[in-house]
């Protein structure tokens, strides 16, 4: 008896990984954002802040946090809202930027609010020592650590 091996033809083609879009513009998305978050924030502050004039001076000595709170929900909503539901934040969409999954980059759906969620939690651990930024410079496909986490890429649209 002989042994005979059957070698199938390869027909499945490994599609490259992606990569996302240059460091820089991304900065610069992020810094677009920073801007209109910062924005939005001070006016939402300065309505905080009168809304704490009326009630008792008990409550001004905790306006420092409130206002804290405030800028963090409104950066989150910001962030969760437009990664999730539109594909890109203002800053990416005047960059040409979106935030998709590897899996579609043809149609370049938005990731949903639930990925975008992980995606922010992913940012803010991230964003301590920049280990986020790091590992964005250190990995091959240019992936932050909050996109690996969430399994999202920054592509051009």
């Amino acid at each position: 008896m002989s042994s005979r091996t059957l070698e199938l033809p390869n027909t499945l083609v490994e599609a490259a990984a992606p990569t996302s879009v240059d460091i820089g513009l991304r900065v610069a998305a992020a810094a677009i954002d920073f801007v209109v978050i910062a924005t939005v924030a001070v006016v939402a502050g300065m309505c905080a802040h009168l809304v704490l004039l009326l009630l008792p001076k008990s409550f001004l000595a905790r306006e420092g946090p409130v206002l804290w709170v405030v800028a963090g929900l409104i950066a989150g909503i910001y962030l969760v809202y437009f990664w999730g539901l539109e594909g890109s934040t203002p800053g990416q969409s005047m960059l040409g930027l979106c935030v998709t999954r590897p899996g579609t980059l043809e149609t370049k759906a938005p990731i949903g609010m639930g990925r975008a969620l992980i995606r922010l939690v992913g940012l803010a651990a991230g964003s301590v020592l920049l280990v986020g930024l790091l590992v964005a410079i250190l990995r091959w496909d240019r992936r932050a650590l909050h996109d690996v986490i969430a399994d999202s890429v920054v592509v051009a649209r």
